[in-house]
């Protein structure tokens, strides 16, 4: 029976990740604060800012034959603003929580015939959100990540997923900065824009299907693109200008 663990799979994409992963032929392991509700599902409970409640988590796992890493943090704040204990929270849960999930995984992973890992990024860490760069630089670093697995440990086939604004709760969990002087009007802005493309967006169950897909695959590319106006949007921000890009980045955000 394969055996697959998804970290950040109690709500949002993950949880609709592991609806689409449930056929009954799967050994499917939650690792979250909070249980996945969907039955067969073993639950691991962990922090994944914790390195050592992750490290263990993972090790309560027997066989790992895909990696789904779901878990991520925002935060919407100017940089003249954003508390150094926030910005390493962010970090600490969308890039070392990812990065420590695959060392802790590996050794099973290779024990595995096709072993795979996917971590969840963003059209974000591809063209920048005002006043959320540290979520876009995070977003972008997961990007690396998948390239250097690919480079260091070829059997593993580790790919970044460049998910779009999409339609769940995360755009509510957002923590947003107030009291930010001369920056609030277009802070305030920015982050309405934001989840309003996010709640006009795909549907979570749009992309937990892409993504079901990209494990089903035998070698997925280390980096795929989720939607195809997302897709577009991507590839005109490739090839645009660098002045056109921060011109057409303000007009989307309204600042």
């Amino acid at each position: 029976m394969r055996s697959i663990v998804i970290v950040g799979g109690s709500s949002g994409i993950g949880l609709a990740v592991v609806q689409h992963l449930s056929d009954g032929e799967t050994q499917i392991t939650n690792i979250s604060r909070t249980p996945c509700a969907v039955t067969g599902v073993t639950n691991i409970t962990a922090d994944v800012a914790d390195i050592f409640e992750l490290h263990a988590a993972i090790s309560a796992v027997e066989k790992i034959d895909a990696l789904i890493y779901c878990a991520g943090f925002s935060l919407a704040a100017p940089v003249e603003y954003a508390k150094n204990s926030d910005v390493k929270h962010m970090f600490d849960v969308n890039i070392i929580g990812a990065t420590e999930c695959i060392k802790a995984a590996l050794q099973k992973l290779h024990e595995s015939e096709c072993p795979k890992v996917v971590i969840l990024s963003s059209s974000g860490g591809i063209a920048p959100i005002p006043f959320d760069m540290f979520y876009s630089a995070t977003k972008a670093g997961l990007f690396k990540i998948a390239e250097a697995v690919r480079l260091e440990c070829p059997k593993i086939k580790c790919t970044a997923v460049a998910v779009p604004a999409t339609q769940t709760e995360f755009s509510f969990k957002r923590k947003i900065y107030t009291d930010c002087g001369e920056y609030n009007k277009r802070l305030k802005a920015a982050s309405d824009a934001l989840i309003k493309m996010e709640q006009t967006g795909y549907s979570a169950d749009y992309v937990a299907k892409r993504i079901a897909a990209i494990i089903k695959k035998k070698n997925p590319p280390p980096k795929v693109t989720v939607g195809t106006k997302n897709k577009l949007m991507m590839f005109a921000y490739k090839i645009l200008p660098w002045r056109l890009r921060l011109f057409a980045l303000r007009k989307i955000y309204n600042i």
